[in-house]
């Protein structure tokens, strides 16, 4: 029978006792603990093959690696340096020959014995264009509509006012165009859209704001998002895919249909058949 293993967690009494034992009693101990030592190592290097393999090096699907995938780099070796290759045309400002600013700096007096020359006419005119951005700042537009009553019946009318003039007060199309642009075309976190708002116009406004212009975007690209779903599925080649994302901490997944020119995305917590049904576009699909 063989004997059960010792407690790899030994005391000083206990170590000292051991070697009381003599020599082969710590020979026996060290070579004990070796051999668990070798086989903890051999476990560890096994989990870690493990967690190392993805779809890329060895048979699992695409779908199990998770959300810590790896970055691939697209670009293609070269042998060329890095940077403007010899020969390539490069992008400069070009002279503007309709400038929206024209400043003449004058020449008041002479740089060789002071005279005054603000009565001598002016000889030659040379020219430097700067392109820059005009001072940005808010402009606050009020709108004011008549009122105005009916000499022959006694009606009182009113004016309209604009559809972006919905209220007292508000951000007009364009500020709260420049919010969604940075979140979603440059995934800017709300904290920092409020950081270059305030940083580069001046403009204090609250994570709110910029959610309900964000929401304000998506209720009046409705029908931009019918038109998309309707040609996608007219057309006689359509692409579907599904990948995993994360949605408040759970995992969803992004469903997609695309064409040589569309494509149309659907979040779902399902993936298959019954988040595509719900998309709406495969069901009607008849390419």
């Amino acid at each position: 029978m063989s004997q059960p293993k010792r407690s790899i967690q030994l005391s000083e009494a206990e170590i000292r006792a051991i070697y009381g034992e003599g020599e082969a009693a710590v020979v026996s101990l060290v070579t004990e603990l070796l051999e668990r030592l070798s086989r903890l190592e051999a476990e560890v290097k096994e989990l870690k093959g493990q967690l190392s393999k993805d779809s890329r090096n060895s048979s699992k699907p695409p779908s199990g690696d998770g959300f810590g995938k790896r970055t691939r780099s697209l670009r293609r070796k070269s042998d060329q340096s890095s940077g403007g290759q010899a020969g390539h045309p490069g992008q400069t400002l070009e002279w503007s020959p309709d400038p929206d600013v024209v400043e003449r700096h004058p020449v008041g007096e002479c740089s060789g014995c002071g005279a005054s020359l603000a009565t001598v006419p002016v000889e030659d005119v040379l020219a430097r264009q700067v392109f820059d951005l005009p001072p940005i700042a808010l402009v606050v537009t009020e709108h004011q509509v008549e009122v105005k009553g009916c000499p022959h019946c006694g009606q009182v009318n009113q004016g309209s006012f604009p559809p972006e003039a919905n209220t007292v007060v508000q951000y007009g199309p364009r500020l709260r165009g420049m919010m969604v642009y940075l979140m979603e075309g440059q995934l800017l976190p709300s904290n920092r859209v409020c950081d270059v708002l305030r940083d580069l116009m001046g403009v204090t406004v609250s994570e709110g704001t910029l959610y309900n212009a964000r929401e304000q975007c998506f209720e009046h690209l409705a029908s931009i998002e019918s038109e998309i779903q309707q040609a996608i599925q007219d057309a006689a080649v359509v692409h579907f895919d599904e990948t995993g994302m994360r949605v408040n901490q759970r995992l969803w997944w992004l469903h997609v249909a695309s064409t040589q020119g569309l494509t149309y995305y659907f979040a779902h917590p399902k993936r298959g058949q019954v988040a595509m049904n719900e998309m709406g576009i495969l069901p009607e699909f008849s390419g």
